[in-house]
């Protein structure tokens, strides 16, 4: 039987190619179909009707049988337009015959003809042609119904048989089509949310590149300014050039960085999530912050053991951390400080950043990660765009994460990021998901267990 069936599929799709277009496709199997369902039927009624004393008959039912044959080789030998012909022609030919000189209800397939033209052409020049071909037939086999007196006609239930099978073909052949115009409205429907929806990461990624690269080209614009002030003064330290040159290297990577996640991410290629260490990502961070740090003077302590880690997309987690230590930096007060630390409960590590800054009020703090924020300047007078916050709850949501802050006015903010733990000695992860509520987790800083880093 399954035999049966691949050569029936390989029939069916004699003259296929998969750089056709789907509709192509779908004409050129439709007429395959059609044809190798008239052959056998021809053949028999041909023999039937020669048996029965209707050569004339028998003779039509046999050129087209062979007339489907010869479709089926036009397709072979990737002729489709022809093959197309030979069907609607000949079987409009031989039906219209059949109809006109025996009245067997063969005029019921030529109804098939004109709706298989309408399904299997664009040009509607080929419509409006079998339309008036068909018309024309109808007329004059209802004008004409005697008009064959020298053979007996067939049984009526030959006639019923034809129209049976014409009505059976005109559902099937239209449900056929129908199907293949779900379908394209389907995937039609599926390329435009997908596309939508690289609208939005595209969006998202210049809004993250811009966001993350602003700051610290503010700052080398500072430390330009500087140095310009130094050689006005005849007092150019070699020292500063040094620095100067590893901010702009420092800078050049994390902007490499950004462009490659964002090509990545335009392509539909993203870094399946992975257990990542956080203190080497939160020290690669603070590292180009160094400068705004020391301008401000912050203490920054990292209370995050050697060993923690996470389940993350790691691109994702340095945009995340990276915008939560900007913010700390930007709004905290001249020699603040700031205190990065960890917990951890049955599904998530928690990541906190606490600093001793300006603070946020209750009824802004409940939109900030909902609402685009208006510009606001830091406590030196550090730009910002109201953007990053937004960005960092997507990228946290896309890693099965949640985010919280705790803040109040003049005294600082915890921002806290939780997100799929790693076990430390059996690498075994969480595999339950999170609900994007607000975390109940404990935001004390811990006494100092394990090592500490701290940068001033």
């Amino acid at each position: 039987m399954k035999r049966i069936q691949n050569y029936w599929n390989m029939l069916t799709h004699i003259g296929t190619d998969a750089s056709m277009s789907y509709m192509d496709f779908k004409r050129v199997h439709m007429v395959n179909l059609i044809a190798l369902l008239c052959i056998l039927p021809a053949i028999y009624f041909s023999i039937t009707n020669f048996i029965e004393h209707r050569p004339i008959l028998a003779l039509i039912n046999l050129s087209n049988g062979l007339c489907d044959i010869a479709v089926l080789f036009f397709q072979y030998y990737r002729r489709p337009n022809y093959a197309k012909l030979m069907l609607l022609g000949s079987n409009f030919i031989f039906f219209f015959a059949g109809a006109i000189l025996y009245q067997n209800g063969a005029e019921y397939f030529l109804l098939c003809i004109l709706i298989s033209s309408t399904l299997l052409y664009d040009d509607r020049r080929i419509h409006i042609l079998f339309a008036s071909a068909v018309t024309l037939a109808m007329v004059m086999i209802y004008i004409y119904p005697d008009i064959n007196s020298f053979e007996q006609p067939v049984p009526i239930f030959r006639v019923l048989y034809n129209i049976i099978c014409s009505l059976i073909f005109i559902v099937v052949s239209v449900n056929f089509f129908l199907k293949i115009i779900y379908s394209n409205m389907r995937k039609i429907e599926d390329q435009r949310q997908k596309l939508q929806a690289i609208n939005k990461d595209k969006e998202k990624i210049f809004s993250i590149i811009a966001h993350d690269i602003k700051s610290p080209f503010a700052t080398l614009e500072t430390m330009v300014l500087a140095l310009e002030q130094q050689v006005l003064d005849n007092s150019v330290s070699a020292d500063f050039i040094r620095q100067l040159h590893l901010r702009i290297v420092q800078q050049n990577q994390v902007l490499d960085d950004l462009l490659q996640w964002g090509s990545n991410s335009l392509r539909g290629i993203a870094a399946a999530p992975s257990p990542v260490l956080i203190q080497p990502v939160i020290k690669e961070i603070l590292a180009a912050f160094e400068e705004q740090i020391i301008v401000k003077q912050l203490k920054i302590t990292v209370y995050i053991k050697d060993k923690d880690q996470v389940l993350v997309n790691r691109d994702h987690l340095i945009i995340i951390l990276r915008n939560f230590i900007s913010n700390a930096i930007k709004f905290s007060y001249v020699t603040g400080e700031i205190d990065i630390f960890s917990s951890q409960d049955k599904k998530l590590t928690y990541i906190h950043i606490k600093d001793q800054g300006i603070g946020i009020n209750p009824s802004t703090s409940a939109l900030l990660f909902n609402v685009v924020q208006s510009k606001s300047l830091g406590t030196v007078d550090e730009p910002g765009t109201g953007l990053g916050l937004i960005l960092c709850k997507d990228l946290i949501e896309r890693n099965h994460g949640v985010v919280n802050i705790d803040s109040t006015p003049n005294e600082g903010s915890i921002f806290t990021v939780g997100l799929p733990w790693v076990d430390n000695h059996s690498n075994k992860t969480s595999t339950e998901q999170p609900s994007f509520s607000r975390p109940k987790v404990k935001t004390t800083m811990p006494e100092k267990e394990g090592k500490s880093l701290e940068v001033q």
